[in-house]
């Protein structure tokens, strides 16, 4: 018999236990149990002998028998198209099979795998919500006779019952693997994150600067920077192959053995040859990890170094603006084993050049129509903000990417590393009580146009001044926006004037001193301005004075004198103060 039987009303009995059935299956429960529940409610309700739920696997399209009862089946999975059952769930109708064995429908292999004789079966699709398809239910063997009409009538409602219930149960336990999953992925990425530099190391007379960004929520791109014990800095990019979690181990495997390197004093060679054979151990065949290690001597301005398979390597010169660019040196760390390497190379960095290192997601970054950021792009940034502080220029890199982009996904990570030699010099300052352990005192001293479009050259001249004493950012913003404020006033106010304007940044080892002189101009006595009444209604205010307000809260000391029609003002800020 095909097709299922549809009576008007099942017997009340009957009816009152489908009920029942159907209440305790919208408790929560997880899969396992429900399946063996609906399994017993179903003997129980047919009086049959036993029974399981298939479970439809779409990605497969397979059928896994689950939560079989009286059949002494684990797990057997059989394609969506073979026998009963899968003609079952192929037409989405019910099957009731008087005589298997007279049947040539029916798949003798699943009781050849069970060892029990199937006799009769009742074979009913489970359809969830929007009739999609989550398996099917099927009961044999009915205790007396075979399965009847009524039969099928209660195993259709019970079908329908069972079917929204194992529906809601997948649902729920996809959601909450989702969830770990996700959490387990954010997890991975504040791992990977807490790996990188918070800060780039201070090194006289160099700006250095990094940046990471994953194009998933983790990925295989790391970057750091290990100050070795004779005042230099160890430089690390590297770049696994794919992104997502697995490379992000890599990457950070990579990092880590940089680390325990330099704890042991090994060499550039040594530290670059051991992480690629270590690699080559613990890497598959088809996995590699593209890295930059180099050293970074400040003394001599020497830059030495080995590239497995990272580059292009850019080396912006700022004499005359040109970019060289440097191909790897090496193969690509974990390809094979390097009994010897070449010499590291070496590039000498003069005053204001920049060595740069970018990831393929920089070079490689494209838009909506496949279109690549590339080379150019890039070199023409360096020649554009060259004098700017690092940070800030990654800050242009980042905004010109996504702007470039134009909301085209970012496919790839973008990790990049900056090495600036400043051009400020910085000089000890004449002390006589430098011989007597007293920390020396360091002055850096230049002019500028009386103009507001110096503004940009005195930022980056503070900002290089500051990297070099060691400030931190809270002292570069106060003397930022005091100078700010004041050489505006300046250039204001004295309009008449001719002369540069000197500003003269001194650090004593405790306190940043600064010093603007501005000649040939008319008294005026910062100090003696009033406070600006910030509670006062903004109608009532009158303009100006809250530039001076904030100076006073964010500096120690500001002081005045005018001799000789040249104004001079001093203010003091403290390292280390907020």
């Amino acid at each position: 018999m095909t097709g299922p039987s549809t009576p008007n009303d099942l017997r009340p009995e009957n009816l009152r236990r489908i009920l029942e059935i159907t209440r305790d299956l919208a408790r929560p429960i997880e899969l396992e149990s429900l399946l063996y529940q609906v399994v017993d409610a179903a003997k129980e309700l047919l009086n049959a002998e036993g029974g399981t739920v298939w479970q439809y696997l779409a990605t497969d399209h397979q059928l896994e028998m689950r939560a079989a009862r009286g059949l002494g089946a684990v797990a057997i999975r059989v394609p969506a198209d073979r026998g009963i059952v899968g003609e079952c769930v192929r037409t989405r109708v019910l099957i009731n099979v008087p005589d298997c064995y007279a049947d040539p429908r029916f798949d003798r292999s699943v009781d050849r795998t069970t060892g029990y004789r199937t006799r009769c079966m009742l074979t009913c699709p489970l359809l969830g919500h929007d009739d999609v398809l989550v398996g099917a239910l099927q009961v044999v063997n009915r205790r007396q006779g075979v399965f009847d009409a009524d039969d099928e009538a209660m195993a259709s409602a019970l079908a329908a019952q069972c079917a929204v219930a194992l529906q809601r149960v997948q649902m729920t336990e996809r959601l909450v693997q989702s969830e770990k999953l996700r959490q387990e992925i954010e997890v991975a990425r504040e791992i990977q994150q807490s790996t990188l530099p918070k800060f780039a190391p201070v090194i006289a007379g160099y700006d250095l600067a990094g940046r990471f960004r994953p194009a998933d929520e983790t990925g295989g791109d790391t970057y750091d920077f290990v100050a070795t014990t004779d005042g230099g800095v160890m430089l690390l990019m590297g770049d696994a192959t794919g992104h997502g979690i697995g490379p992000a181990l890599s990457a950070t495997e990579v990092r880590a053995m940089l680390r325990l390197a330099q704890r042991l004093g090994a060499s550039l060679d040594d530290t670059f040859r051991h992480i690629n054979d270590q690699l080559v151990v613990d890497l598959p065949e088809d996995r590699f990890v593209t890295a930059f290690l180099g050293c970074l001597d400040p003394s001599s301005h020497v830059l030495r170094y080995h590239s497995g398979g990272q580059g292009p390597l850019l080396h912006f010169k700022a004499a005359d603006l040109a970019c060289d660019i440097h191909p790897p040196t090496t193969f690509p760390l974990g390809a094979m084993e390097q009994s010897t390497l070449p010499a590291p190379r070496e590039i000498a960095l003069a005053p204001g050049d920049i060595f740069a290192l970018f990831s393929d997601g920089v070079f490689e970054y494209q838009d909506a129509k496949e279109r690549q950021f590339g080379e150019q792009a890039v070199v023409d940034l360096l020649r554009r903000y060259h004098n700017w502080p690092m940070t800030d220029l990654l800050d242009k890199l980042i905004e010109a990417l996504t702007r470039f982009g134009r909301g085209a996904p970012q496919l790839d990570d973008i990790t990049a590393v900056l090495i600036r030699r400043l051009t400020t010099a910085v000089d000890p300052a004449p002390n006589p009580a430098a011989d007597s352990g007293t920390a020396v005192r360091r002055v850096a001293q230049r002019t500028f146009a009386r103009s507001f479009d110096s503004l940009a050259e005195i930022f980056t001249f503070i900002q290089e001044t500051l990297a070099a004493y060691g400030a931190g950012e809270a002292e570069r913003y106060a003397i930022e926006f005091t100078v700010e404020e004041l050489f505006t006033n300046m250039v204001k106010y004295n309009a008449a004037g001719t002369s540069a304007i000197e500003l003269a940044i001194e650090c004593d080892g405790s306190a940043l001193i600064c010093r603007l002189s501005d000649p040939d101009s008319d008294r005026f006595d910062v100090t003696l301005a009033p406070d600006a009444d910030i509670n006062m209604p903004i109608e009532l205010r009158r303009p100006g004075g809250l530039g001076l307000h904030l100076i006073r809260r964010l500096v120690d000391s500001v002081e005045y004198d005018y001799s000789g029609r040249c104004s001079l003002i001093t203010f003091r800020k403290t390292l280390g103060s907020a």
